[in-house]
């Protein structure tokens, strides 16, 4: 619940106040990977402590970086303190996203998608308000200022959470068996590790050009902007339990394979829709087949994993999405600035196509539940 009051929608608010301050799209898409870059130093450490000193301490920490994040945008009028103020996100994302999934696994080992899904709509919502949130907030003739004010609000709204935190979250680590702290993964978690990585490039090859490419195709303004990303907003913030029930029940290989197969059509389908909320439509598609693949994954991954280690685990699995996050905007950037404002959508149709061949041939790389 805590989720909803970081207002989490800076994929769509950094695109935007970047270009109002006149960077480049590599400059704009170098953010995402400036973010991502920061997640991969700090995911194995974060982990560590994760499981030595609690999960709660690290959530609260993660909270009060992300105040000092939305502190540093109020002020920010240069790349250099935007770029800082991005990478403070990174850690601070590092922190909340390897805590809170530790202490969803160490609630509930059962029914790991659907837990995963409740996490994920929270999320959403928090996203969902911070949408409404910007069209209020920027209805002024200084696009700039609307901003500062923006960003300082969402400031408050982190505070909130810290102090929601400390007083309702409880903690979840399990007592410490040094003895389970030297036990390594098995190969089969560390395929999925590797399978999510690139999943991830190919997604945030799309992702991070996603404002960019309204703003060119269509010339959007702010409002149209918003409506295409509202639609799965929307959804996902209430539909995400029951797609993770979904995952739970039908398994994960089919539902890995249809959602892939979805991703290669909606990207090679999205060049050439020539309505905004067409678009929107389809983006939503998209982000519902992402939604599924992502808390699939993430269930499967949890299962069979010493409570003691849990964190550490975890981490190794986010650092290596981001790993991939930090690859897959300098890819879109650049296909975006020097080949066609097209290419990322064909290169990551390219990429899933590929993976989904690869896992149809070998899917026993994962344990996949069947009923």
């Amino acid at each position: 619940m805590v989720s909803i009051f970081t207002f989490n929608c800076n994929d769509v608010l950094l695109p935007m106040y970047t270009s109002a301050l006149g960077l480049t799209p590599l400059q704009v898409t170098g953010l995402f990977s400036v973010f991502s870059l920061g997640l991969v130093i700090m995911r194995l450490l974060i982990g560590y402590i994760t499981d030595k000193a609690g999960r709660k301490p690290v959530f609260v920490l993660g909270l009060v970086f992300y105040t000092l994040s939305y502190f540093i945008y109020s002020n920010a009028e240069t790349i250099s303190l935007i770029y800082m103020g991005r990478g403070l996100q990174a850690i601070a994302s590092a922190f909340i996203s390897i805590s809170s999934y530790s202490m969803i696994a160490d609630l509930n080992m059962k029914d790991n998608a659907h837990n995963f899904g409740k996490l994920d709509s929270y999320s959403e919502k928090g996203g969902l308000l911070g949408i409404i949130l910007c069209f209020y907030v920027l209805n002024t003739p200084k696009l700039v200022d609307g901003w500062s004010l923006l960003f300082m609000i969402c400031a408050i709204a982190s505070i909130i959470a810290v102090i929601y935190s400390i007083i309702t979250l409880n903690e979840t680590k399990p007592m410490l068996n040094k003895s389970l702290l030297s036990i390594s993964l098995p190969s089969i978690k560390n395929k999925i590790i590797i399978f999510n990585l690139a999943i991830r490039i190919f997604t945030s090859i799309v992702s991070a050009i996603f404002v960019l490419y309204l703003q060119s195709r269509f010339n959007s303004n702010l409002l149209q902007i918003g409506v295409a990303f509202l639609l799965p907003t929307v959804i996902l913030a209430f539909a995400s339990p029951k797609l993770g029930r979904i995952s739970d029940t039908i398994g994960s290989k089919k539902i890995l394979v249809a959602c892939l197969s979805t991703l290669i059509f909606s990207l090679l389908i999205l060049p050439y829709t020539d309505n905004i909320y067409l678009y929107g439509g389809v983006w939503t598609v998209y982000c519902i087949a992402i939604t599924l693949i992502e808390i699939t994954l993430n269930g499967v991954y949890v299962e069979d994993i010493a409570e003691e280690i849990r964190g550490t685990a975890i981490g190794k699995l986010t650092m290596g999405a981001n790993i991939g996050a930090v690859i897959g905007p300098i890819i879109g950037g650049l296909a975006f600035q020097e080949i066609s404002i097209q290419a990322p959508f064909f290169i990551s149709s390219i990429g899933f196509a590929i993976l989904l061949m690869l896992y149809m041939k070998h899917n026993t790389m994962m344990v996949t539940k069947e009923n």
